[in-house]
């Protein structure tokens, strides 16, 4: 390395350290004033009139993408030297229910609790512990309390950060009081993400009987307008009778975000009433008739699927292609923290594994690694309701990115850019992470946390859930 390349080192490191305190000063949001100049990264913008560039820089300005170009000059700004990493638009989750955090990994393989199913038996009876939706919903979900929420929540996000996941759609099926929703917010709000609120009723147990009506309290306390970080919407599984949700939903001019069962309901009667308008978020997306898809995407809704949980849960029906083929491409979302840690990696090569085996097996040709790119960050900035706003490098969009270090041997020499990403990059690889112009990862650790004090929380949540529930495995499960 050259003196004048080690000067520059200096520089950038100086400054980000000096930017860093200044967006701790300031409760971590961009000032206005800000300038930041991403220089030298190998750029993967995910907008097609924008293109790749080998070498490139971004210029940021605030909370903003001002610029993407080749070689950009911005006097006065902080120099970011990109020239080890790969840039790309930060991951878009539109699916993970994160009041789970603190029961992470709990469950190794989930069993069907089909009865009539040959592995849901163990000795004969329904293995329970090893059911994702009997644990969730009917051992731990009528037991959480709203700190348990906080604690679960806010480290599913600091995770989903870790792991250069930007935005989180944060579908809270268990608003077991108004407390449990509070609770999930200061955790949205606490965590630095750009944030989704799905809100929703629990799915078995006693409860307050307090939603949906609790949301007028929530909008107006909370999240009084559009333009914040963190937004608000609806949760319902697609089965539900939504005859109480659609005024609240009309009221208060709201999205929705669907689990699985909404295709047994008569979608086009749905649409026709104005009960579905096409502010949906269809998580699985599953089992959906062509006429029933068709109409969802004639009228603009979105829809994302779970490569390992379809794949895992659904004996591998994983319904990517269907979509596709009808003019719709879906997102990528991770479901639950009980059963898999949130990793976008993870979900973007098991749904081109899988779906390369099905195509040597004679099925449709499995998608680009573009393609699989766009369904981890443009598509599901769609299913967010956020698709103007993020999940690419394009000016005008708000800074939220993510740089990939490729300097290592993992990554090191940088030869396909989709390649590196898509079948080699991992969690370790995110070298840094802005947030709507804030820098909430560098040099590979989340910054302006206390994160011992996280993980004492969640610890706390843990042990005091598996006691309550009389949980039959230890704390440090080996048990397959």
């Amino acid at each position: 390395m050259s003196a004048g390349q080690d000067e520059l080192e200096v520089v950038c490191e100086t400054g980000v350290e000096e930017l860093l305190i200044r967006q701790a000063s300031s409760c971590g949001a961009a000032a206005a004033d800000q300038r930041i100049l991403i220089k030298g990264g190998s750029i993967l913008s995910m907008d097609p009139q924008i293109g790749d560039f080998a070498v490139g820089d971004i210029l940021i300005a605030g909370n903003t993408i001002i610029e993407v170009g080749l070689s950009i000059a911005a006097p006065g700004a902080v120099v970011i030297d990109a020239s080890n990493s790969i840039v790309m638009p930060g991951f878009s989750d539109p699916h993970i229910h994160c009041w789970e955090g603190a029961l992470g990994r709990l469950i190794p393989v989930n069993v069907s609790q089909d009865s009539k199913d040959p592995v849901a038996a163990v000795d004969g009876a329904v293995a329970s512990t090893r059911s994702y939706l009997y644990s969730a919903h009917r051992e731990f979900g009528p037991i959480v309390e709203p700190e348990d929420v906080y604690a679960g929540t806010l480290a599913t996000l600091l995770s989903a950060l870790n792991g250069g996941i930007t935005t989180v759609v944060d579908n809270m099926h268990n608003a077991r009081t108004p407390e449990h929703a509070d609770a999930a917010v200061a955790a949205l709000s606490e965590s630095g993400a750009r944030g989704v609120l799905a809100l929703g009723a629990p799915r078995a147990g006693a409860w307050s009987n307090t939603f949906p009506d609790d949301i007028y309290r929530v909008r107006e306390r909370y999240f009084a307008s559009e333009d914040q970080l963190c937004t608000l919407r609806l949760f319902a599984a697609g089965a539900d009778d939504l005859t109480d949700l659609v005024p609240v939903r009309k009221d208060l001019d709201l999205w929705f975000s669907f689990d699985s069962g909404l295709e047994r309901q008569d979608i086009s009667a749905l649409y026709q009433r104005g009960w579905l308008d096409g502010r949906e978020a269809i998580n699985h997306a599953n089992f959906f008739s062509p006429e029933q898809r068709q109409l969802i995407i004639d009228h603009g809704s979105q829809v994302n699927v779970c490569p390992r949980i379809e794949t895992g849960f659904r004996y591998g029906r994983l319904p990517y292609h269907e979509w596709v083929d009808q003019g719709l491409r879906p997102g990528l979302s991770n479901d639950n923290p009980m059963t898999y840690g949130v990793d976008m990696f993870t979900e973007m090569r098991t749904l081109h594994l899988a779906l390369r085996i099905d195509e040597h097996r004679g099925g449709a040709k499995a998608p680009s690694l573009r393609a699989v790119l766009e369904s981890a960050t443009q598509a599901g900035a769609n299913n967010a309701g956020l698709g103007a706003r993020t999940g690419s490098l394009t000016p005008g969009k708000k800074a939220d990115l993510v740089l990939i270090d490729a300097s290592g041997p993992q990554l090191f020499p940088r030869n396909n850019v989709l390649c590196s990403v898509v079948q080699a990059a991992d969690i370790g690889s995110v070298r840094a992470v802005m947030v709507d112009g804030r820098i909430v990862k560098w040099d590979g650790r989340l910054v302006g946390l206390n994160l011992d004090r996280v993980n004492h929380l969640v610890e706390q949540s843990r042990d005091r859930l598996l006691d309550k529930a009389g949980w039959p495995h230890d704390r440090i499960d080996f048990d397959d």
